[in-house]
C-alpha cells in the first residue's frame, strides 16, 4: 500500500514539474505574511516575555589578549625584571635597557655592563597569563688592571686578569607562567601565583648557557592604598637537575608607588636574596653567575632602587627608570645601576 502512495506522489511530482515548465512564470507579487504557528513557528518576540535576562560574554580571541582591565590605576614593578613580574593577566611587552658598575671579586675584577633585553606578557584570560622576561644581548668590560689569585672549581689557583677584557653575547633565556587566585577589583586587591624558568641558552663568554635549567615557584601580591600601589613577590630558585654550588636561593622584593597628578608614580623597591648554602665568591662559572639586576654574584644581598615611572597613554605606554644600588652584600661587593623601561599595553 505505501508504494502504491510513492507512486502516486512521484506521479504527481511529475506532472507538476512538467506543467512548470511548460508554462510562463506567474508574476512576482508581495510576498504572503509567514503563518505564525505557536508551536513549531513561533513568533520571537512572545520568546522575550518573562524570559530571564543573561549577561552577554564575548570571548573573542582580542579581547582574551586584553586580560584583566579592573586595575588601571597599577604600574606594576620597575627594577629587577627577571624576578618581579606584574600581577596582573596583561597583554604587554616591555623593551629595557639597563647599565651596571661592579667592585671587584675574588674570582672577577670590576665590571661595567650593558644589557639590551625585552619582555613581553601574553594573557590567555582574564587571569591566566605567560611570558618571556629573561635574556637579551649584554657587552661587559672587566677591568684589566686587578690581577688577584683564587682557586677555581678543582681547586686550582687562577689569576682573574684572564676574564678582563670585552666579554658580549646573549643571556640565558627566561619565562614564566601564572594564574591570578584572587582579582578583588573592589577592594583593588591581586594575589597571583606562578613558575618561572630559565633555559641554559646563553653565551659562555658571559658565564651562562651552564646546564640544568632553573626553576623558581612564586607568588605575588598587590594592594592599592588610596594614591597608593604596593607590590611584593616571594620565590625560591632552584636548579632541575644537577647544578654547581650557590644555586638555591630565596628571594623577597617589595615595590612602593604613589599615583600624582593621575599620571606620575615615584617608587622604591628593596629586593633581596638569600642563599641556602654559604655562596661562596670564588666561582666564576657558577650558575646564574650573571643576571641582569638582581645582583646574585654577591651571594645574600640587598639591593634599593629609587626612581619613577610616567604613564604617557593610561593603560597603554608608560615610561619609567629607576637607580638602584646594593646596600647590604657580602665581603664589601657593591654595584650600581640605573634601569630604563618603556611598557607598551595590549
Amino acid at each position: 500500500m505505501y508504494q502504491n502512495y510513492w507512486f502516486a506522489a512521484l506521479i504527481a511530482l511529475g506532472g507538476f514539474s512538467s506543467s512548470a515548465f511548460s508554462q510562463p512564470p506567474p508574476a512576482a507579487g508581495p510576498a504572503a505574511p509567514e503563518s505564525i504557528d505557536p508551536l513549531f513557528n513561533p513568533d520571537p518576540k512572545t520568546l522575550l516575555e518573562g524570559a530571564p535576562e543573561f549577561p552577554i560574554i564575548d570571548l573573542t580571541p582580542a579581547d582574551r589578549l586584553r586580560g584583566n582591565q579592573s586595575f588601571q590605576n597599577f604600574i606594576g614593578f620597575m627594577g629587577n625584571p627577571t624576578q618581579n613580574i606584574d600581577p596582573r593577566a596583561v597583554t604587554a611587552f616591555w623593551p629595557v635597557f639597563d647599565t651596571v658598575h661592579t667592585s671587584a671579586l675574588p674570582a672577577l675584577p670590576s665590571a661595567t655592563a650593558q644589557v639590551y633585553g625585552a619582555g613581553v606578557t601574553v594573557a590567555l584570560s582574564d587571569r591566566l597569563a605567560f611570558g618571556m622576561n629573561q635574556g637579551g644581548y649584554a657587552q661587559i668590560v672587566l677591568s684589566r688592571n686587578q690581577p688577584g689569585l683564587f682557586p677555581n672549581l678543582q681547586g686550582v689557583l687562577q689569576n682573574r686578569r684572564q676574564y678582563a677584557g670585552l666579554r658580549e653575547g646573549w643571556l640565558n633565556l627566561g619565562g614564566f607562567v601564572q594564574y591570578t587566585l584572587i582579582a578583588d577589583a573592589e577592594r583593588q586587591f591581586l594575589l597571583t601565583a606562578g613558575m618561572r624558568w630559565v633555559a641554559p641558552s646563553g653565551a659562555s663568554q658571559l658565564f651562562q648557557g651552564q646546564p640544568p635549567w632553573g626553576l623558581a615557584p612564586y607568588v605575588t601580591v598587590g594592594k592599592e592604598i588610596g594614591l597608593f600601589h604596593v607590590l611584593a613577590t616571594t620565590g625560591f630558585s632552584f636548579p632541575a637537575g644537577s647544578a654547581p654550588v650557590n644555586s638555591d636561593f630565596f628571594y623577597l622584593n617589595l615595590h612602593l608607588d604613589r599615583q600624582c597628578f593621575g599620571w606620575f608614580y615615584p617608587l622604591i623597591e628593596f629586593n633581596s636574596t638569600y642563599h641556602t648554602t654559604s655562596a661562596s665568591l670564588n666561582l666564576p662559572t657558577r650558575f646564574g653567575f650573571i643576571n641582569t639586576d638582581t645582583f646574585s654574584t654577591s651571594g645574600n644581598a640587598v639591593a634599593m632602587a629609587v626612581g619613577a615611572n610616567a604613564v604617557l597613554v593610561r593603560n597603554k605606554v608608560e615610561l619609567g627608570a629607576v637607580y638602584s644600588t646594593l646596600i647590604a652584600s657580602q665581603h664589601g661587593f657593591s654595584a650600581n645601576g640605573l634601569l630604563v623601561k618603556m611598557v607598551f599595553r595590549y
